[in-house]
Order: structure tokens, then C-alpha cells, then sequence
């Protein structure tokens, strides 16, 4: 049977419908997604959107009800994974699957990799898993710190220094941008341990410093950011390990010894920033304060007088809480490498970090449960929180990530020049006795020599250095001073230092932790200072990540901070060429000493011109 032939008119008439109606849907998409109307959005990826709280609610009630003791006990725990290359038979992997799907672990902590294995690897995982997975990583230098070819930022003390909540805003949603695109959900981080005591800066540069005003308002734009790219965020290391000592009696563990006036003030104040802020979890230690805990030699892994009695009771705190790793030899020889989990919730924990067996971890909690030591409401409190925040994040509509965005998400130009500003934002200048700023003619032509000071004979970054040095300055003549080093040396480099226009003093020496804070050799301390009075007014020094050095250097004529020390102390190579840029006239150190070094460097010092 034939049809109608369409009549020209009525065409066009369709056609002009057509249009209009494609029109009128572009403009309602465009409304929805911009509301205020301020123009279009930037390209690059959409944030990962959060659902509601009542939906989020609704799905963790019904799927709690469906699980089973031992798939809620499951939830609770959290071991680790390996990205990086890894084989279809490697038995790593196999464990990491039978974990998804056998166990029904709630989380897992990702280390290593790059960002195509790490999106690959959570995808395959997440395949395995029954209830999407909460992945997690270590983000304190950003992701690069975790995964290769990731931005890698400064340590925390860069951002106190440079004192830039929008900066700092930036940063987590550099981060958050780039876990999501990886598959990660969730950062252990930020570190709010304090830094009080010169003598004793345990944590270094990861600490954003001894102003708990400033830390207060690092530690909300921390969270800001990274929420708003999607991602939770950690408080950690509670009670604080940023002013510790060695307990007597037990040398492998740590105890805060102030009084209980102090620790309020000083370490508790801050998790009370933290939980303000709005943190998702909170993240204990192996760390007992006897001071507020009538005593009490327990850490904080096992003491509810801490994790129960401050974390919850006393700071307000309704988040998750995890332990920190529970597979420490001395920790599992001090309290049962399975013993220590069931102590570990007992205590208040939600979760259960990187048990030493998470099959037998879970074996442990639920025998607890059947037994009466633990209730089983107490397990679902923990497990519908965890169920509850995997809904916000919207993963129980989405678990899987897009590979093949992932190169336009993670380390890219925009997110490396975040990178790069926060370093150059954060050089502090604590000296200058008329060194700096060098004039173009003293660099042009001018013989300069870098003397690198190494605390470690296998320190890959003075050579590192050394290469963008000599592409900067060329002519220039580098020199390491090691440990390891013939003493007749120093001649060679006095010799070198004393005929130069300028010298740089490029300083690789990492406090001791619970040690010396400025571990200067004293050979390398008695040439510094005759090369000082030799050179007045031609020296500078740099130090790459630790500011206490300054008290032992004292007569250098010109001394420079930035804040990376490599690994978990944050992105030392950025200062490379930030530094360089200081020499250049390119970058104006404009930093600020946020921990105290001295009564001569105290919090808020440092120069700028």
C-alpha cells in the first residue's frame, strides 16, 4: 500500500518543530547545570555529584538488612592494594579478588601505580565486589605522592606558609578531580598533628605547622576542596603525633607526655578543627596519652577512654573512625595480630586498617559477636555509616570509572601549575643580609657553585637538582657533600666555592624524627661557616623541606625554605625550580614561617623584597 507523499510546507513545518524543540531542551540542560546563569562552565570533567541524604539513608537501611553478620563484619574492614603492572596470574590479585568477593570487604587503601593501572585495577575489583567498594588512598603530597604522573604537591606546611585558603581550596580539588577519575573515593588526609616544640618537630613539613588559628582555616579549605571535587577526606593522626616521645617500658610505641591542659589545647584543638570542618573520618594511632586517660598506657587504637571517650563524647565527632595499619609486628605482638581488631571496635572503632589476615580479622569480630562480647547493633552502627557515605558518593548507582578519560583528568597542564604555585607561593626568606634580590648582570657570565649537603649517600634529589641547575645556569659547577665522602674533598670545593661570583648551598638534611631536628655532620657545620666568612654576601642557602636548619646556620648570609621532603613529606623537586625562579627575579619569596624555629624564627617570620 502506498503512503502519502509529504506535502513541501508540511515538511518545513517539521523540521522547524524539530529544531525548536532541540533548542528549547539545549536551553533547560543548560539552565539545570548553571543555574545562576553566569556563563558557561569550563570544559574539563564533570564533579562526581553527591545524593541526597534520604536517599542515601534509604539505600543503607535496605542493604544492611540483606547482609549477613559476616558480610557486615566484611564492610568493616579495609586492607591494602598494589597498582603498577600486574599479571592475570599473579596471586596478588587473586587475593585481592577473593577479599571482594569472598570476604565483601567494605574498602580497600591503594599504594603505588600509575593512573591508567590504578582506574584499571578498582575497576576490576569493583567488578568482583557484591556492594560497591570505598577506595582509598594516602593523598597527604596529593596524588602524586601515591601514583606516578599524578600532581604531587608540596607538604601541608607549603600552604601554611603561603596562608592561601584559596590556594589551598584549589589544591583538593586538584586532588579530588584526579581520585575520581582513578577510582578513589576517599583520602587519609589531611594530617592534623601540631608542631609546638622546635626540639621536637616528629612530623615535619606533613604538619601545617604550631598556629592553630591558621591550621583551623588550612584544614576547612582542605576539606572544602576536596569535597567539592567529590571526595572524603580524613583527619589523622589522633591524638597527634606531632609532639611524641618513645614510651619507657616500650620503645616501639609513642605517648604524648604533656598535661592534660596542654594536650587539650594544643592536639585536641585541632581534631576539634577537623571535626568543624566536616571530615568524614577520623583516622586514630598507636599512641597513648596518660594524661587524659587517668594512666592509661593504651593507645588510642585500642583505649575508648580516646577513640570513645574524646573522639566521640567529648569532640562531637559522628563520622567514621578507622585505625591506623594493625599489621605493625609491634602491634600485633603487643595485643594478638587478630585480638587487636575485636579491641580495636570495641574501643569505637568503624573500621579495621590493613589487618595482618582480614579473613582472619573477620573471623575474630564475628566469633565477638556470637560470644556477647561485642552487640551486633554495634557492628551495624559502623557498617550503616560506611553503607550510607558509598551512597552519597552515588556509588551504588556507579561504581566504575571511564579509563579512557583518565589522561585528560590526572596530571594535567592546569593542575601542575597549582602545583607549581603553591611552591613558588611558599619560599620563605628567613635571612638576607644584602644577597637577595641578585641583580641580571651578577647572573649573566657570573661563575656560581652549588654544594649540595646530603644527609643520605643514596638521595636521588642533588643529582636531580644538580641537572636543572646546570640547564638554568650553564657553566655553573655542582658538589655534594656525603656521608660517605673522602674528607680531602672539602679542599676540592673550597677551592671551587672560593673563586665563584656566588654560591648556593642546596641543603638535603630531613630532621631526625624524635631526634636531632637540624642533623648538620660536623664537618659538613665547620666548612659552611669558614666558607661564610671567606664568601660574606655571597652565599644562599636552600632548604629543601626542613626550616630548623637555620639555627645551625645562622651565619649564612642568605637562607631559603621551602617545604617538600620527598614521599610522605610532599613534592621536593617543584622547589627546584621555584628556587631557580628566585635567582631569576621570577618568583618573589613571599612565605611565612607557620612553626616556630627559634626565639630569633618565630611563627610569622620571614622577609620578602
Amino acid at each position: 500500500m502506498n503512503r502519502p507523499a509529504i506535502r513541501p510546507l508540511t515538511a518545513v513545518f517539521v523540521i522547524l518543530a524539530v529544531v525548536l524543540l532541540a533548542t528549547l531542551a539545549f536551553v533547560i540542560v543548560a539552565l539545570l547545570e548553571n543555574p545562576s546563569g553566569s556563563g558557561p562552565r569550563t570544559a574539563g570533567p564533570a564533579v562526581p555529584s553527591w545524593a541526597s541524604h534520604e536517599e542515601a539513608a534509604s539505600w543503607a537501611d535496605r542493604t544492611l538488612a540483606g547482609l549477613t553478620l559476616e558480610r557486615k563484619v566484611g564492610q568493616m574492614i579495609c586492607p591494602d592494594i598494589a597498582a603498577g603492572y600486574i599479571a592475570a596470574d599473579d596471586p596478588r590479585l587473586a587475593q585481592w579478588k577473593r577479599n571482594a568477593r569472598e570476604l565483601g570487604v567494605g574498602m580497600m587503601v591503594l599504594y603505588g601505580g600509575t593512573p591508567r593501572d590504578v582506574a584499571h585495577l578498582l575497576n576490576t575489583l569493583q567488578k568482583e565486589a557484591g556492594l560497591p567498594l570505598l577506595m582509598a588512598a594516602d593523598f597527604e603530597g596529593g596524588p602524586g605522592q601515591q601514583v606516578a604522573g599524578a600532581s604531587e604537591f608540596p607538604a601541608n606546611m607549603a600552604f601554611a606558609a603561603a596562608a592561601s585558603e584559596d590556594l589551598m581550596v584549589r589544591a583538593g580539588r586538584v586532588g579530588a578531580e584526579e581520585g575520581r577519575a582513578m577510582g578513589i573515593h576517599l583520602t587519609y588526609t589531611p594530617v592534623v598533628d601540631v608542631s609546638m616544640r622546635p626540639d621536637n618537630p616528629a612530623e615535619s613539613v606533613r604538619s601545617f605547622g604550631g598556629d592553630l588559628d591558621l591550621l583551623g582555616r588550612m584544614v576547612r579549605a582542605y576539606v572544602k576542596g576536596y569535597n567539592e571535587g567529590g571526595m572524603l577526606t580524613t583527619a589523622k593522626h589522633f591524638p597527634g603525633r606531632g609532639d611524641v616521645a618513645l614510651m619507657p617500658g616500650r620503645p616501639d610505641f609513642n605517648y604524648n607526655d604533656k598535661p592534660a591542659a596542654s594536650v587539650e589545647a594544643e592536639e585536641f584543638r585541632a581534631f576539634q578543627h577537623a571535626v568543624e570542618a566536616g571530615v568524614t573520618f577520623i583516622m586514630t594511632e598507636h599512641i597513648a596519652v596518660p594524661s587524659v586517660t587517668g594512666g592509661s598506657d593504651l593507645p588510642a587504637s585500642v583505649e575508648p577512654k580516646l577513640t570513645t571517650g574524646w573522639i566521640r563524647d567529648k569532640l562531637g565527632f559522628q563520622g567514621l573512625v578507622t585505625t591506623d595499619d594493625l599489621w605493625y609486628p609491634h602491634v600485633a605482638a603487643r595485643f594478638g595480630e587478630n585480638e587487636v581488631a575485636v579491641l580495636a571496635v570495641e574501643a569505637g572503632h568503624d573500621i579495621v586498617l590493613k589487618p595482618k589476615d582480614p579473613a582472619a580479622a573477620i573471623r575474630a569480630l564475628v566469633a565477638a559477636v556470637r560470644s556477647g562480647r561485642i552487640a551486633e547493633d554495634r557492628i551495624d552502627r559502623s557498617v550503616r555509616k560506611l553503607l550510607y557515605w558509598k551512597a552519597r558518593l552515588n556509588l551504588h548507582k556507579e561504581r566504575f570509572v571511564d579509563e579512557a578519560r583518565v589522561a585528560g583528568s590526572v596530571g594535567t597542564a592546569a593542575h601542575l601549575a597549582v602545583v607549581r604555585e603553591a611552591a613558588d607561593k611558599s619560599l620563605t626568606l628567613l635571612k638576607n643580609d644584602g644577597v637577595l634580590p641578585l641583580a641580571p648582570e651578577r647572573l649573566a657570565g657570573s661563575k656560581i657553585v652549588n654544594i649540595a649537603v646530603q644527609k643520605a649517600d643514596g638521595d636521588p634529589s642533588p643529582a636531580a637538582l644538580a641537572g636543572k641547575l646546570a640547564a638554568a645556569f650553564p657553566g655553573i659547577r655542582n658538589f655534594a657533600l656525603r656521608p660517605d665522602m673522602d674528607p680531602a674533598y672539602y679542599e676540592k670545593v673550597r677551592q671551587a666555592a672560593v673563586g665563584a661570583d656566588l654560591v648556593i648551598l642546596s641543603l638535603f638534611l630531613q630532621r631526625n624524627r624524635l631526634g636531632d631536628a637540624a642533623p648538620v655532620r660536623e664537618p659538613d657545620l665547620a666548612f659552611i661557616q669558614k666558607l661564610t666568612k671567606a664568601k660574606p654576601g655571597a652565599v644562599v642557602a636552600m632548604s629543601y623541606g626542613n626550616p630548623h636548619l637555620i639555627r645551625k646556620l645562622d651565619d649564612v648570609p642568605a637562607f631559603v625554605v621551602g617545604y617538600g621532603e620527598r614521599g610522605w613529606f610532599g613534592n621536593q623537586a617543584v622547589y627546584f625550580d621555584a628556587f631557580i625562579g628566585l635567582l631569576r627575579g621570577e618568583v618573589r619569596p613571599a612565605g611565612r614561617l607557620p612553626v616556630k624555629v627559634s626565639d630569633a624564627y618565630p611563627i610569622g617570620a620571614g622577609l620578602t623584597y
